[in-house]
C-alpha cells in the first residue's frame, strides 16, 4: 500500500471505532479491504489492540458455560486474514441518539427481537437501538443476520415479524397500514381492518390487501411469494395488473416483469422429511459449483446452466459461508461467517418436524486455513413457523467437527436430533435458551454460523426420521 492509501486507511479504521464514520466511507473501506491482504492485516491489528484496550478480548456465549471461549488477538487476526478474496458486509447501527414519542403519535411498539436488529426513523433519519416496549413511527426495520427477528406490534392487535435477512418499510396512509417488504421474510397477523382502510402489502413485484387474515411473504429481489394461512389476501402483480384472491392453505408466486402463470396454487399435504437442493435452496452464502464432471464436457455445462435437473445431477453446487460484520455501540465488532438455506421458504410442501427427527448435513471445512485445527465448531440453527402459519421462534445448537489429525481430508458428515436444538427467548435486560423442542413446527429455514473462517462448506442437509 502507498502512504497515502495507509493515511486514508487509518482515517477511516479512526472514526470507525469512534462510531462516527459515514455510509459511503464504509464504502470506500470496504474498496481498500477487498482482496489487499496488507490492508486487511493493518485493519485487524488496529481493531484487536483498540478491544485490547477496551475490555480484554472476553466474549461470552450461552455455549460456552463449561469452557469460556478466550478470543485473543492471534485468533482475531486468523480469522480476518483470510478474508483474502472476499467482501465483508458491513452494517452500521445504533448512531445517532433516541429520540423519545410522545402521546399516541406512534404506529406500532416493539414486543421482541434477537440478532442483529436495526430501525432507522423516517423522520429522523437516524438509527435508533431498539428495546423492549418502545414505540416506534414510520420507519425501516431492517434484519441484519440469518438468526434476526423482530416483532412489532400496532394499536389494534396487528402483530407483524420479520425474520432473517429482511429489510421492512413500516408506515401509515391516512390510518391505513403499509408494509413495503423490499426483501426478506414477513409473518403477519393481521386483526380486522376498516373496509375503506385495508392494510397494503407492498413486496418486489406484487400488491397486497388485506382486511383481516393470517399470511406470510418471503421476497427476494425478484419475486416474492405469499402463503395465506387464515383468511384470504387480494394480490395484485404489478407489473401487468392481473390480480389473484388468495385463500386460506393456498399460495401465489408473483415475479418482476415475467408473464408465468399468477395463479392461486393449494398447498400441497406436509411432508415429514426433506433434503436440500443447491441452487434452488440457497438464500445466503456462496454458490460453488462442482467442476468434477462439468470440465469433461462443455455441453454438459451449458446444460447445466440452464436445466435444473442436470445442476443436481451433472452439476452439483455447495454453499460456502459469507462474512457479515455487526458493529454495535458498547461492542467490540462482532465478526461471523454464515450460509442460510430455504426448506418450507423454497418448497411447495410445508416441512413439518417429527420428535425423532434428525437433520444429517454433510461438509467441508477448509484445513488448510490459517488457525484452523482438528476440532472445530459451527452453530447450527433453524427458523419456525406454527403449523398454521406465523412465526413460531428461532432454534439454535452447536455442533463439534472433529478430524483425525493423521489424515487430511477436509469432508464431515454429522447427524443432530431436533432433542439437541434449544429456543432463543429475547427477554427485556438479556437473552436466555430454553429447553423446548421444536417437535410438530414448520422448518422454515435452517442456518450455519461460524465466528473464525473455517471455510465452512455444506454440500447437502437432509431431514430424516429414524
Amino acid at each position: 500500500m502507498s502512504s497515502e492509501e495507509l493515511k486514508v486507511l487509518h482515517g477511516l479504521l479512526s472514526r470507525l471505532v469512534d462510531e462516527s464514520i459515514s455510509s459511503e466511507e464504509i464504502t470506500t473501506l470496504e474498496r481498500l479491504l477487498e482482496h489487499n491482504q496488507e490492508a486487511q492485516k493493518v485493519y485487524l491489528h488496529y481493531l484487536a489492540l483498540h478491544h485490547d484496550l477496551q475490555n480484554g478480548g472476553r466474549v461470552k456465549s450461552p455455549f460456552n458455560q463449561k469452557k469460556p471461549v478466550i478470543v485473543n488477538r492471534l485468533a482475531w487476526v486468523a480469522a480476518m486474514i483470510i478474508l483474502c478474496g472476499t467482501v465483508l458486509v458491513y452494517f452500521l447501527n445504533n448512531f445517532g441518539s433516541s429520540e423519545k414519542d410522545s402521546g399516541n403519535d406512534f404506529l406500532a411498539k416493539v414486543i421482541a427481537f434477537d440478532g442483529l436488529i436495526e430501525w432507522k426513523d423516517s423522520n429522523s433519519g437516524n438509527d435508533k437501538k431498539l428495546t423492549i416496549g418502545e414505540k416506534l413511527s414510520s420507519g425501516t426495520l431492517e434484519g441484519l443476520s440469518a438468526n434476526s427477528w423482530a416483532e412489532i406490534k400496532y394499536k389494534d392487535d396487528t402483530k407483524v415479524i420479520i425474520s432473517g435477512v429482511s429489510e421492512l418499510i413500516v408506515s401509515d396512509n391516512n390510518g391505513a397500514k403499509m408494509l413495503n417488504l423490499l426483501k426478506g421474510d414477513l409473518s403477519v397477523n393481521a386483526m380486522p381492518q376498516p373496509k375503506d382502510k385495508p392494510m397494503k402489502v407492498i413486496s418486489p413485484g406484487a400488491r397486497a390487501e388485506v382486511l383481516g387474515t393470517q399470511f406470510n411473504v418471503v421476497a427476494s429481489s425478484d419475486s416474492t411469494k405469499y402463503i395465506v394461512n387464515e383468511g384470504l389476501v387480494r394480490v395484485r402483480r404489478t407489473h401487468d395488473g392481473s390480480v389473484q384472491e388468495v385463500p386460506a392453505n393456498h399460495y401465489v408466486v408473483a415475479k418482476l416483469g415475467q408473464d408465468d402463470e399468477f395463479k392461486s396454487k393449494l398447498r400441497i399435504d406436509s411432508q415429514k422429511e426433506w433434503s436440500s437442493e443447491f441452487p434452488r435452496d440457497a438464500r445466503r452464502g456462496r454458490l460453488i459449483q462442482s467442476n468434477k464432471i462439468t470440465l469433461l464436457n462443455p455441453a454438459i455445462k451449458i446444460l447445466s446452466d440452464f436445466s435444473p435437473a442436470a445442476q443436481r445431477l451433472l452439476a452439483p453446487y455447495s454453499l460456502r459461508t459469507k462474512p457479515c460484520l455487526w458493529l454495535e455501540k458498547g461492542r467490540k465488532p462482532e465478526l461471523h461467517f454464515s450460509v442460510n438455506i430455504g426448506v418450507s421458504a423454497t418448497a411447495e410442501r410445508s416441512i413439518i418436524l417429527q420428535n425423532n427427527a434428525v437433520f444429517k448435513i454433510r461438509g467441508s471445512i477448509d484445513r488448510s486455513m490459517f488457525g484452523v485445527d482438528d476440532s472445530n465448531y459451527f452453530l447450527m440453527g433453524l427458523t419456525s413457523n406454527l403449523t398454521h402459519g406465523g412465526f413460531a421462534g428461532k432454534f439454535v445448537t452447536k455442533e463439534t467437527v472433529k478430524f483425525d489429525p493423521n489424515q487430511n481430508e477436509n469432508t464431515f458428515e454429522v447427524e443432530i436430533p431436533i432433542e439437541d436444538f434449544w429456543k432463543v427467548q429475547k427477554n427485556k435486560e438479556s437473552d436466555k435458551l430454553i429447553q423446548l423442542s421444536p417437535t410438530g413446527l414448520e422448518v422454515f429455514d435452517v442456518w450455519f454460523l461460524t465466528y473464525q473462517n473455517i471455510g465452512l462448506e455444506i454440500f447437502n442437509v437432509e431431514i430424516i426420521v429414524k
